[in-house]
């Protein structure tokens, strides 16, 4: 999301500084809204009140956010959760499959199109001196904090959110797999390669 920023700041001719990332670490130093602590998925999900909170869940998401950021309420909705990848699954029955489910969930009586043959709005061929890549030393640590945020947030994600009654998830095993993957260091996969 931080080379995302980096794009709508050029595209929007600010002349505001653009920080380091080496300091986007927590809710005292986020800029619109690239922090560390942004990275926490599961704290934004524990607001939903779909699963019962813990003393020591609850101390975490008070610790964590903001004190006027949280807040606990019950939504009775449905909420219908994916991944990117599941809108880009090049595995046709499954993505189908899933564009069925959300079909379904939303009530709707015409099926999507191809979810892996639409334009991406937000890919820009453009680079800015600002970006980054995350897999060079410099940012060994700021990776290692992300990648420590990511597991935590997909176990609880994959192990407690999920299971709740008001969730819905296409093929949950793959979405499993999917958030996962947050708790690996993507670097190591492609040093591997």
């Amino acid at each position: 999301i931080f080379q995302h920023r980096v794009m709508l700041h050029h595209k929007d001719k600010s002349t505001s500084n653009i920080p380091s990332p080496h300091k986007l670490t927590d809710h005292h130093n986020c800029w619109h809204g690239v922090s560390t602590i942004a990275a926490q998925f599961d704290k934004y999900l524990q607001q939903l009140g779909k699963t019962p909170l813990d003393r020591d869940e609850l101390s975490n998401l008070l610790d964590t956010l903001p004190t006027p950021d949280v807040r606990i309420n019950h939504n009775p909705l449905k909420v219908f959760i994916y991944t990117i990848e599941q809108l880009e699954d090049t595995n046709t029955t499954r993505r189908t499959h899933f564009e069925r489910d959300l079909q379904h969930f939303m009530g709707l009586t015409s099926p999507f199109d191809d979810f892996s043959s639409q334009a991406k709005s937000n890919v820009n061929k453009v680079t800015y001196p600002e970006y980054i890549d995350i897999c060079q030393p410099e940012f060994d640590s700021l990776r290692k904090s992300l990648v420590k945020e990511g597991k935590k947030s997909s176990e609880w994600i994959v192990n407690q959110f999920v299971m709740a009654e008001d969730v819905v998830v296409s093929d949950v095993e793959y979405f499993r797999e999917k958030l996962r993957a947050w708790g690996e260091d993507p670097c190591s996969v492609v040093r591997e390669k």
